[in-house]
């Protein structure tokens, strides 16, 4: 069939395939878009990585006893491979001096010597002027452990110790050293971690998320830094000389090659093998010293490659349902428009057109529409790519990042699912036969017969899997149990094979077989969809039974219209309330990890007179604080068993620290804490300890632990049990009853201050900050690390940001995000191109019903009445049937997941928000086109009478 006919008919239909090439743009958009961001974002992660990532190959001549024109030579030979843009050697040695302070006790002081070259790029982190070196000259970190007690000019006395195997026997020489304090450094930690030689390692960020590399952060030791040239050369040369057993001095040859040339991110295999071999030719070079090249850049380059097609292929299986979307309304649509052509194709058939001939123009129609919408959703996506990148978690540069597979992908990707959305349709209609496609009314999914059969089995598999939902049994953990408790095997297999296809397939498909199942049963096979239509519509009269009539006259489309919106209804509410809930779990367990907006860790041996002075401090110094207190812990005995014991101010303690009232049982919160205030020997005790050996409020514990002064002297006293304290899951069916978090009791502070000579080597103590609304916690941390740079200092603000930086968790939420935003703007488009079409194809009736009296405002009614009978339906199923969803996740993971916060089902206002968008998008799909048509066609008629 001649291209140029299968184009004139394409043109001569546009109205009637505008709504499908409508709804595949939007899917080539959403698929090429995600695919786009996840270049960018990917690119952006993989530059960050090798960012973080001083060095990209080093030799390392570890213990080997080598010249300093030994390494010269090595460094000379290394610059002159392929690849290679720069060479540097940096030695190492460690070495101790001693202090004596008494004659017992000597006080040692460890140190890392670092000989760098005059021309190092560890000066690109060398904050200040780059020094001028004299031999045996050195510059301190100024982060160093003990920078505090020299100054400059200060002579640093070391010794260099070489081991000397002599006849069986080892022998130290000692090589002194005297150093002179030329200044104080500071160093980026880029810097640092070349000094130091931890150029990279893997940090997996998260459970279950992305490997990212990041720069070691600096060990905090004494770092001397010398020139490599001046002082490290004599050095290397006498070691040499001497010929020791092993060198104390380790050098390195970092090498520097050119990432642009070596490196692509659209061929990260050919980017490791090009790296492979300029890293063979170095170990040919230096092979013959026995050092070997390490590279690390190939470990990041595999990482980076394996996140990428992890990120493509999440989001591609969270894209799914938008791309099943696009499908179905394609289907939808076109079965209507093929119900319009059918005097065009009853006109070719009797002009000799085959059935063949037929499928093949209407699906050269379809594929011509598929690589135009591929094309265009292309271009679109480039125009939404600061959307997707930021969607994905990179950062929008101004430049998209694409490769010419995502391009050939999008094209592919909207031709196949368009032409699996019009072949159905098409084979249909080309075998109609010529008489019945010349009938008024005759639709062309009649031509089928309709089966129930596969209905009623995806109705029963919906509704099974419904109900697991609205129970939250997850039977995977029933499938354990029933293994432990030694049951029929073959009937511990069945019901394992049934229990995977539920976890695996029902919770995915379960939804849209209930959706499908429910809507052909009770909409297209049944009469009680329009005997309830019927019902509602009776106080309009006759405009109601016209709009009952019409519903039963077309029940193959009403139940396609329901599921489609339904379907996507019910999405909208699962993945809204869903990611609500992720978000208020997440900030639940950032709280309940650090215990407050910001916690303080101060370590062990506690000086009770020094906290009070620290938290004096930060309430003086650091805006933005509302509250603290300090929490002291320690361990304790009992005949129940070992007690982490935890006493706080009972006052300040509920105004700063972060607690939910679920934690606490036996009495409420406010009854067992004024207890704890009003009594100094009571307990909230453990709720583990205490369901163990069946203790209740108001018993006795006695509890007891080593009086510390004198040796051997053991303390105990009797404490009042006022509450219980912990949570627990569900029990395990293989390790029993869990404790899910820090087994933690606490005591009233008084009591811990009678105490304190017992126990003050043996606690430790962290204070918590509560800040005022709206302070930004991350600020407050770092101010508090500067007043107290000796502590460890957490923040809530720091933990969830940490979370946001993982692009494989935060990619996946923002694409469900955006997938529903756009599976609801393509069903909302389906819908109203279906009732565009829809009331198209009922022109004439229309005009008669105006011609015999019916006003705008009837038309009107009559025809919003048959419309919204259908959507308020599909709405309600899928609205109900996507709380019901969202609630059994909720359960389910609450009652397996190994948390001590519970994860509760939430609908903030944003949320609703959302989900009362999605409604309204919805409902105006039906609405406008209604009224847009309704009043067409009067306009037509109104100028038909006038030219009469």
């Amino acid at each position: 069939m001649p291209f140029s006919y299968v184009f004139k008919r394409l043109i001569s239909s546009w109205q009637l395939y505008i709504a499908l090439l409508l709804g595949i743009i939007l899917a080539s958009v959403f698929f090429a878009g995600i695919n786009v961001g996840a270049d960018t974002a990917a690119k952006q992660a993989l530059d960050q990585a090798l960012s973080h990532v001083p060095v990209d190959l080093y030799a390392s001549a570890y213990s080997f006893v080598l010249s300093s024109s030994n390494i010269t030579d090595i460094a000379y030979k290394v610059s002159k491979v392929d690849g290679v843009n720069d060479v540097e050697a940096i030695s190492r040695v460690s070495s101790f001096s001693h202090d004596k302070l008494d004659d017992a006790n000597v006080n040692y002081k460890g140190f890392r010597i670092v000989g760098i070259s005059n021309k190092s790029h560890v000066y690109d982190g060398w904050i200040g002027g780059v020094p001028s070196w004299e031999e045996n000259k050195t510059y301190i970190w100024a982060d160093s452990s003990d920078a505090d007690l020299w100054e400059v000019g200060s002579v640093i006395s070391l010794n260099i110790t070489m081991p000397f195997l002599r006849y069986e026997n080892f022998t130290e020489v000692k090589l002194p050293i005297n150093l002179t304090v030329a200044g104080f450094v500071s160093l980026e930690d880029k810097a640092v971690s070349m000094l130091q030689g931890t150029y990279s390692y893997i940090q997996p960020f998260g459970i279950g998320g992305p490997t990212q590399f990041v720069t070691l952060a600096p060990i905090p030791e004494n770092l001397l830094i010398v020139s490599w040239e001046k002082t490290l050369t004599p050095l290397l040369d006498t070691v040499y000389e001497l010929s020791p057993s092993y060198s104390p001095i380790s050098t390195d040859i970092l090498v520097f090659v050119d990432r642009n040339s070596l490196v692509s991110v659209w061929d990260i295999p050919g980017s490791i093998q090009r790296l492979n071999v300029v890293k063979n030719h170095i170990d040919n070079e230096v092979g013959r010293y026995g050092i070997y090249t390490y590279s690390m850049l190939d470990s990041i380059l595999t990482m980076y490659n394996v996140t990428l097609s992890l990120m493509r292929l999440s989001f591609i299986v969270v894209s799914l349902p938008v791309f099943f979307v696009a499908w179905y309304m394609g289907t939808t649509v076109s079965d209507v428009s093929f119900n319009l052509r059918r005097r065009e194709i009853g006109l070719l058939l009797t002009k000799g057109f085959s059935r063949r001939q037929l499928l093949q123009m209407f699906l050269s129609e379809a594929l011509l529409i598929g690589v135009a919408g591929g094309f265009i959703g292309f271009v679109l996506s480039l125009a939404l790519n600061p959307l997707f990148v930021r969607a994905v978690g990179g950062e929008f540069a101004g430049t998209p990042i694409f490769g010419i597979d995502t391009t050939v992908l999008t094209v592919v990707f909207s031709a196949v699912i368009t032409m699996l959305a019009v072949f159905r349709p098409a084979r249909r209609a080309s075998n109609l036969a010529p008489v019945d496609a010349l009938r008024e009314y005759m639709y062309v999914e009649e031509v089928k017969p309709y089966k129930k059969l596969w209905p009623w089995v995806a109705f029963i598999l919906g509704s099974y899997k419904m109900v697991i939902f609205l129970t939250g049994v997850n039977l995977m953990t029933e499938v354990q149990r029933l293994a432990m408790t030694g049951g029929n095997f073959l009937l511990i297999i069945l019901v394992g094979v049934w229990a995977f296809f539920d976890v695996v397939v029902l919770t995915y498909i379960g939804p849209v077989l209930f959706f499908w199942g429910f809507t052909k049963i009770f909409i297209r096979g049944s009469l009680k969809f329009q005997e309830i239509t019927a019902k509602a519509a009776k106080f309009l009269g006759d405009l109601g039974v016209l709009a009952t009539r019409s519903v039963q006259r077309n029940p193959a489309r009403a139940a396609s219209i329901a599921f489609l919106i339904a379907l996507i209804i019910g999405y909208g509410v699962q993945i809204t309330g869903t990611l609500a809930s992720e978000q208020d779990y997440n900030i639940r367990v950032a709280y309940a990890n650090v215990g407050a907006d910001v916690r303080v860790e101060l370590g062990s041996s506690v000086n009770v007179s020094s906290i009070r002075n620290l938290m004096n401090t930060i309430r003086n110094n650091v805006s933005g604080v509302a509250s603290t207190t300090v929490e002291y812990s320690f361990y304790g005995t009992s005949s129940f068993g070992g007690l982490q014991l935890t006493t706080v101010n009972t006052t300040d303690w509920l105004n700063t620290a972060y607690y939910e009232g679920g934690w606490f049982s036996g009495n409420d919160l406010d009854t067992a804490f004024q207890h704890l205030s009003l009594d100094n020997h009571t307990i909230i005790l453990d709720r583990d300890v205490a369901e163990r050996n069946n203790l209740n409020v108001g018993d006795e514990i006695r509890v007891g632990f080593s009086w510390e002064k004198f040796e051997g002297e053991h303390f105990s006293e009797d404490l009042t049990i006022v509450g219980f304290f912990g949570v627990k899951r569900p029990e395990s069916p293989i390790f029993g009853p869990v404790e899910i978090y820090t087994s933690r009791s606490y005591v009233p502070e008084g009591w811990f201050h009678e105490l304190s000579q017992a126990i003050a080597n043996s606690s430790s103590a962290i204070v918590l900050v509560k800040l005022d609304s709206g302070t930004d916690g991350a600020t407050v941390a770092n101010q508090i690390r500067t007043l107290a740079p000796r502590k460890t200092v957490y923040s809530v603000a720091e933990q969830l940001h940490q979370q946001q930086s993982n692009l494989m968790y935060t990619g996946i939420l923002n694409v469900q995000r955006l997938g529903v935003a756009f599976a609801i703007l393509a069903a909302s488009i389906g819908t109203a191109l279906v009732t565009l079409v829809s009331l198209k194809e009922r022109q004439r009736e229309a005009s008669i019903m105006s011609v015999r009296g019916l006003s705008f405002k009837q038309l009107t009614v009559m025809l919003l009445t048959e419309n919204l009978a259908v959507v308020t339906f599909a709405v309600l199923i899928g609205a109900i049937a996507g709380l019901i969803i969202v609630y059994g996740n909720v359960v389910s993971f609450s009652s397996t997941a190994p948390s001590f916060v519970a994860k509760r089902l939430v609908f903030p206002p944003d949320a609703l928000l959302t989900i009362f968008t999605y409604l309204g998008l919805v409902f105006a799909s039906t609405i406008v086109p209604v009224i847009f048509m309704a009043k067409r066609y009067i306009s037509r008629l109104e100028r038909v009478v006038r030219q009469v």
